[in-house]
């Protein structure tokens, strides 16, 4: 289903020669071709639209031949139908790919079936993190092209918060103290947009990352085993936080009715102060505010700071659909994405760090919170190991039921607990 995608084909100049340190296409070693004809379809999160935009305006200026076709879309929205096109042998040639197990679009769900080309042989391949290899690969296999971190937490801005002339929040109760100081001044403290599906996981995740991550780093080994479950875990003490902030008014007036973008105008604008999201969001959102004052801080969970933890994950990345009729020039593709001078394009363009660069090219935006991420202390995303998609479908759900007061706390963490069980 193409057309509900926003389509927007990218214009080309003159061919330009061939790709520079030409990589191999697979195991069998063949090198790259000098030219490449018909139509390359490529699918991805709209939030990457800038970067993606570049990439493909620059492969389309070394072969003039292929005419390249970018659509986007959201994230919902891709959830929602690239399965299917897989399914039906319909699917673009590049997809968009998610690391772990918890999603649709997850490798772990993907790889298995046979929808994706092995990637083991291509020369990005060395830059996949030791920190995310289980979650990336497939026994061992490459099947996609991750190219960037991601980290979660308050997203502030600075000119809001320096007019307010409240410190940095480092525990839950000075956050919770500034919160209420900004709504008392008439700021919104913390735009939410659960009116999209996947805001609604963020704030518990950010809480989560040291509420169960701090004291229990092997989580998700542990309710793999049987050990632990959501029910009676760090969990309950996180979605009852995220309960908290909304009885005390902290968020935008109807939330669970606001989109994502709505929250991303609060924010941009200055009506809030901060939005609890991932780093992928911010390039967007220094363009709709016209300035680059904003920064990222860990979420306070607790009241002891050294236990700060921070959700870090690997963002979503690009695979090559095993019925591409154009799988030479796909791979090529995401050979060409992966040279330094197209990675150093993605750091400015998303103003998210990205894997093996110079720790120069990280954004000043994420400096402190990635100093916690580069000392250890950082808890890969929760849905990254759960073993089925239902797990956050659960999650998504359950946030908006305890919000309404449809359920309790514990009544969701138990619809989880079921859904990992596959009950």
């Amino acid at each position: 289903m193409m057309d509900q995608f926003s389509t927007r084909p990218i214009s080309r100049r003159g061919f330009v020669g061939g790709v520079a340190g030409a990589g191999l296409l697979g195991a069998g070693g063949a090198g790259w071709a000098q030219t490449y004809s018909g139509e390359m379809r490529v699918l991805a999160d709209a939030a990457k639209r800038v970067a993606l935009e570049s990439a493909v305006k620059k492969f389309g200026d070394k072969y003039s031949g292929m005419r390249m076709r970018l659509n986007v879309a959201s994230v919902d929205q891709l959830m929602a139908t690239v399965r299917m096109q897989l399914t039906s042998g319909t699917a673009p040639d590049i997809v968009p790919v998610w690391p772990g197990s918890g999603v649709p679009l997850s490798v772990h769900q993907l790889a298995p079936t046979g929808y994706l080309e092995d990637l083991s042989a291509q020369s990005f391949a060395k830059n996949t993190p030791v920190f995310a290899k289980d979650v990336i690969n497939v026994d061992g296999k490459l099947y996609w092209f991750a190219n960037q971190p991601s980290v979660i937490g308050p997203i502030v801005n600075k000119r809001v918060w320096e007019k307010s002339g409240l410190p940095q929040p480092k525990t839950w109760s000075q956050f919770l103290d500034a919160c209420q100081k900004l709504k008392d001044s008439g700021v919104i403290p913390i735009a939410l947009g659960n009116g999209t599906q996947w805001i609604t996981q963020l704030i518990n995740y950010a809480l989560v990352a040291t509420l169960v991550f701090a004291d229990n780093p092997a989580f998700p080994e542990d309710m793999k085993a049987g050990k632990v479950t959501f029910v009676g875990s760090g969990w309950a003490d996180a979605m009852n936080k995220y309960l908290e902030l909304n009885k005390r008014g902290f968020f935008n007036p109807n939330p669970s009715g606001t989109s994502f973008e709505e929250s991303q105008r609060l924010l941009a604008t200055g009506r809030a102060a901060m939005a609890v999201h991932t780093a992928g969001t911010v390039a967007g959102l220094v363009a709709a505010a016209g300035h680059r004052d904003f920064v990222m801080w860990p979420m306070p969970a607790g009241e002891d700071p050294s236990k700060q933890q921070v959700p870090v994950g690997v963002t979503n990345g690009y695979g090559v659909s095993s019925a591409s009729k154009n799988k030479e020039a796909a791979i090529a593709f995401l050979n060409f994405m992966a040279e330094p001078e197209l990675m150093g394009d993605w750091a400015r363009l998303t103003l998210v760090p990205v894997f093996g660069a110079d720790e120069s090219q990280t954004d000043p935006i994420y400096r402190d919170i990635m100093k916690l991420v580069n000392a250890g202390k950082g808890a890969l995303y929760m849905d990254n190991k759960w073993p089925n998609p239902r797990v956050q479908e659960a999650h998504f759900v359950g946030v908006h039921d305890i919000f309404s007061g449809k359920a309790t706390v514990d009544e969701v963490l138990a619809r989880m607990d079921a859904a990992y069980k596959g009950a």
